[in-house]
């Protein structure tokens, strides 16, 4: 099975189909039913229903459709399939602005609607020597594929691959429109500012017999605001280690964001992080943390950062994005306590838990409960689509 086979456009007419039955099929399965197949290679029926299952399914209560559903559809597209002829062989190297999506057109005598689309790539063999057209059983209708990026909006990061993830690193630096800023002390000459420079406007008014004809107002600079980065490293957060590392290193190539890796220690790598090469600044940085995928220590880390001579002072009014997923072997009492003193430090806290993505996530974690009264914002971030929420969260 699945020699030749188009599998994207099979997991989704097949996810379509469980749709129907009532079965809530999200994007990432079938591109994890997709991945799978591309994985797997030519398989048995058997196998293809433990694999789509495993991938499409997250709960025991929806087996019964599941099964009815694979049931009704193999009994009608296995002959189908073993039919050589009923599918169209590529036969020529396929091009990247030629890459269509072919959806073939069922015959009259046929079930339609009722089958999967064992379709290839449409051929891109020109008519037969005679001139004649197509028959209408080679009927297809081309689509044009989504952009790269388009298409893993919805992917979560841990099922990105190192090209995609650099791809993504480049999406999220264009789409910081603005640095945040704050407010400083110090004041420049503005024309509609909100005081009055009393020595500017003296000295002007020496000019017009010392009169103050003419104000000089001035208003107070604006300063980029720091950026503090905190990523988890334990086991619990190592298929999503990588992929925030590398959109760290976005916020790191700007001049004004520290990183931290912590699990046991806490270990800054932001030196790293700003090398020009993403694939030997993401090695780099990963061979300074010793204490990767193994556990965590949360308040024994934030405690380390608020206590240090150069990096305690610099948490001071910035913003503080913490990339973790709440498992801590630190006492509950002591996070609480520790998250308290950054949160009135800082100017906010960002909590960016990719398990809470999931619909029926609570934050029952003693360490997570604790932690989260002290946090602005609580969002998931774990894909692009929901970086985008994560950008508005630090730019406002």
């Amino acid at each position: 099975m699945f020699t030749g086979v188009d599998r994207a456009l099979f997991g989704a007419a097949f996810a379509e189909r469980l749709g129907r039955a009532g079965l809530t099929i999200p994007l990432t399965a079938v591109h994890r039913l997709v991945h799978a197949l591309e994985v797997a290679g030519p398989i048995s029926k058997r196998q293809l229903y433990f694999l789509s299952r495993t991938s499409l399914l997250s709960t025991e209560a929806d087996y019964d459709r599941f099964d009815r559903v694979f049931n009704a559809v193999f009994e009608l597209s296995l002959e189908e399939m073993k039919n050589v002829e009923s599918r169209r062989a590529v036969s020529a190297p396929r091009r990247d602005e030629d890459a269509y999506m072919s959806l073939r057109v069922p015959d009259a005598e046929g079930q339609a609607g009722e089958g999967l689309p064992w379709a290839t790539l449409p051929s891109v063999a020109e008519s037969d020597e005679e001139g004649d057209d197509a028959t209408d059983d080679d009927a297809a209708i081309p689509e044009r594929l989504p952009s790269v990026l388009d298409a893993e909006m919805d992917t979560p990061f841990d099922l990105l691959d190192p090209a995609m993830l650099a791809q993504v690193e480049a999406a999220l630096d264009e789409a910081l429109p603005r640095w945040p800023s704050r407010p400083s002390r110090r004041r420049s000459v503005w024309s509609s500012g909100d005081a009055i420079e009393l020595r500017s406007s003296l000295r002007r008014a020496l000019r017009t017999g010392g009169e103050p004809l003419k104000l000089t107002r001035s208003r107070r600079r604006r300063r980029p605001r720091r950026l503090v980065m905190l990523v988890d490293v334990s086991g619990s957060m190592q298929s999503f280690t990588k992929p925030y590392l590398h959109l760290t290193r976005s916020l790191a190539q700007t001049g004004h964001a520290e990183v931290f890796a912590f699990g046991t220690e806490l270990t800054r790598i932001t030196t790293s992080l700003r090398r020009r090469s993403p694939t030997e600044a993401i090695d780099r940085a990963s061979a300074e943390v010793t204490d990767r995928f193994g556990g965590t220590r949360m308040a024994h880390s934030i405690h380390a950062l608020l206590t240090d001579k150069v990096w305690g002072s610099y948490v001071r009014g910035s913003i503080v994005l913490i990339a973790s997923d709440g498992w801590d072997t630190d006492p509950p009492e002591e996070v609480a306590r520790q998250m308290a003193k950054l949160s009135r430090r800082c100017h906010k806290v960002i909590w960016l838990n990719p398990r809470s993505a999931d619909a029926e996530f609570e934050p029952l974690v003693a360490s997570m409960a604790a932690a989260l009264p002290h946090c602005t914002e609580f969002l998931p971030g774990h894909n692009l689509r929901a970086m985008s929420d994560v950008v508005d969260a630090i730019c406002t």
